[in-house]
């Protein structure tokens, strides 16, 4: 990449911190996998000579992600190449459409016992294959009414959800319901505002009350992290513990690297005294929780006890012992290792106390941080496989149309930064509210594409709540995938998962050694340090569109004293009313760090969206604040902590 390249990245992608940090780019994809063909559907005689016509074979499955038993209909409406295509899927639960235009199409799909499902499709054409495969998922008509798309936010309601959850924190129970009573006001079936009445309910000990916000908040989001995991505790508190299997097992289909979610499982099942699942899932914590392993091991070793298998009990109970001397599981397992060694067997082995679960009645909204993204790859189907080849094609095209969408909106950014304790729990929560918009310039020489953010008028870094402020959050989704930035990078496409309830493509990267790909960039005091990443992105299979990217070191940087630099962010639809149109943007980020021995949180919302048309006539100010230039720019001593 050309010196001036660089240095013009050095000017956009940039975040202070005492030392100033780099976030460019978040992710987009489209993909074409080789599936065998079930079905032709059925292609009307009036039908057209196309340019470049695409094979559509459409998958359609439980919403399970397991293949659909018996037969469904699919029909396939391309508005702009006034087609429409029709025909029932068969065997594998798959038709298949020949000579398909590109462009974007809608697929409609019936059957038997199951809600009608409609999905937009964007047809591509690729270089490597005249196939594209679509996935389909049916929820059965039992199921109640759900709406997968993300809440409307405001900032009041932000501001009322954050004062709520500081007063939960301090116990000040009823300054906190007023302040949800306001947002339920403003909000009455935002998933967020729902959770945070159930938590205020946990904490006051009114465990059907909390259980009844949970539900609706699952029933009105159905993937809903904080929800299904604070429900899955109250329903093992009630002695619902099938119940809680089943909200357990929802959630980690849609996150398998949740180890509380594994450890809420255990506990259910070991109640139920299925102990082959229970130990399954408290291995599983075990191996995911870190920092937070005592309560998974308590757990496990009383199942193992349960089981017979008196040696990996003791051991478990051992190590938990040695490693974590201080913990309140400490107590329960030197007990149990005591009744072991005397040979009383069934004090340990009764059935285990859901006191073993790590309390979740808090307001805390957030662990401290999410599992590093190796530690725990997603849940694939193993039916399916995707090249390589077809998803860097497909999300390059992806990656250059998406460019056009994030020029064309403006927001309310909200940012929340919290500084974390030694036990996980967030504290001194500090808020700010920004005007954001986007603009895309291209290099003259090599036509890449970049991303200009723009908050109050200008980089709005002087005005963030503390020293850590972040630029260039949106550009990771859509750099990733371009080929000047794609080059450093090994990509493999891991297999058919699911994000929010939709089938997604499931595509890991990591950085070469000794390539850089400029992705992330640390500007200290003194120098510019590049920071070598490792990732994972949820590519949504019908539209190619990012649902979600995670990121992280790929190696610590000792040298900043920065052991860890976790990414994640959400990308989704949202609706225009006033403008009858529809955007894929990003909704929030989050960003979680070990810095100079500290963990810190901050998390971006954005909300307030409307339609910004550059092409108008509409005179824009100037800008507020203008961007720093190389030798004005502001640097703050890398060891200076967030204020």
């Amino acid at each position: 990449m050309p010196s001036r390249i660089i240095q013009k990245q050095l000017l956009k992608f940039l975040l202070f911190i005492g030392i100033l940090l780099s976030m460019p780019s978040f992710l987009h994809a489209q993909v074409d996998l080789p599936l065998v063909p079930d079905r032709a559907g059925t292609n009307p005689a009036e039908m057209k000579e196309m340019k470049s016509p695409v094979n559509i074979y459409v998958n359609v499955r439980e919403v399970n992600g397991l293949a659909l038993e018996h037969g469904a209909n699919v029909t396939l409406d391309c508005p702009l190449a006034g087609i429409t295509l029709s025909g029932p899927t068969r065997n594998t639960s798959q038709v298949q459409f020949m000579h398909v235009p590109t462009g974007d199409c809608n697929i409609e799909v019936t059957s038997e016992g199951f809600k009608r499902a409609k999905e937009r499709v964007t047809v591509n054409e690729s270089v490597v294959t005249r196939d594209q495969y679509v996935f389909v998922y049916l929820h059965p008509e039992s199921e109640p009414a759900v709406s997968g798309a993300r809440p409307v936010v405001t900032p009041g309601l932000l501001q009322e959800m954050d004062k709520s959850a500081q007063d939960i924190r301090k116990n000040k129970f009823g300054d906190a319901r007023k302040h949800l009573d306001k947002a339920m006001r403003i909000s009455p079936n935002n998933p967020d505002v729902l959770y945070l009445n159930g938590l205020l309910s946990m904490n006051e000990g009114n465990f059907p009350d909390a259980r009844q916000h949970f539900q609706r908040a699952v029933s009105v989001y159905p993937s809903h992290e904080r929800s299904l995991l604070a429900l899955g505790e109250v329903q093992i508190k009630l002695k619902d513990f099938e119940s809680a299997a089943q909200s357990m097992e929802t959630l980690l289909l849609q996150d398998s690297a949740s180890w509380r979610a594994n450890l809420i499982a255990a506990a259910a099942y070991a109640q139920m005294q299925n102990y082959p699942k229970a130990e399954k899932h408290a291995e599983r914590a075990v191996s995911l929780s870190g920092a937070n392993a005592a309560a998974a091991k308590l757990l496990l070793g009383q199942i193992l006890a349960a089981e017979g298998n008196h040696d990996g009990a003791k051991q478990e109970f051992q190590e938990l012992l040695r490693d974590y001397p201080n913990d309140a599981s400490a107590a329960p397992a030197k007990e149990s290792l005591a009744n072991l060694e005397k040979g009383n067997v069934q004090a340990v082995s009764a059935p285990v106390s859901s006191n073993v679960l790590p309390a979740l009645s808090s307001a805390s909204m957030r662990v401290w941080a999410p599992p590093d993204i190796d530690a725990a790859p997603p849940a694939v189907s193993t039916e399916m496989s995707c090249k390589d080849s077809d998803v860097i094609e497909q999300a390059g095209q992806a990656a250059k149309r998406q460019f056009q969408n994030f020029e064309r909106f403006v927001a309310t950014e909200h940012i929340e930064h919290e500084d974390v304790a030694a036990n996980g729990e967030p504290e001194h929560l500090r808020t700010r509210d920004f005007n954001y918009m986007v603009f895309v310039e291209q290099d003259k020489k090599d036509k890449q594409l970049y991303l200009d953010e723009k908050r109050d008028g200008g980089t709005g870094v002087d005005s963030f709540p503390t020293s850590l402020a972040t630029v260039g959050l949106i550009g990771l989704g859509v750099d990733i995938f371009q080929p000047g930035f794609a080059k450093a990078l090994d990509f493999k496409c891991e297999g058919l998962g699911q994000w929010r309830g939709k089938a997604a493509w499931v595509v890991h990267f990591t950085q070469k050694p000794g390539q850089k790909s400029f992705l992330r960039l640390w500007q200290t005091k003194i120098r510019t340090v590049e920071v070598p990443l490792k990732g994972r992105v949820w590519v949504a299979t019908n539209s190619f569109d990012v649902m979600h990217v995670e990121t992280d070191l790929r190696d610590p940087m000792k040298e900043l004293e920065l052991m860890r630099d976790h990414i994640s962010i959400d990308y989704g639809p949202v609706q225009f009313k006033k403008a009858q149109t529809e955007l894929w943007l990003p909704w929030n980020a989050e960003i979680f760090l070990d810095l100079h021995g500290h963990h810190y949180h901050h998390r971006h919302t954005l909300s307030n969206y409307a339609i910004f048309d550059v092409a108008t006539e509409n005179k824009i100010s100037a800008p507020k604040n203008v961007p720093p230039t190389e030798n004005d720019k502001q640097i703050v001593d890398p060891n200076q902590k967030p204020q």
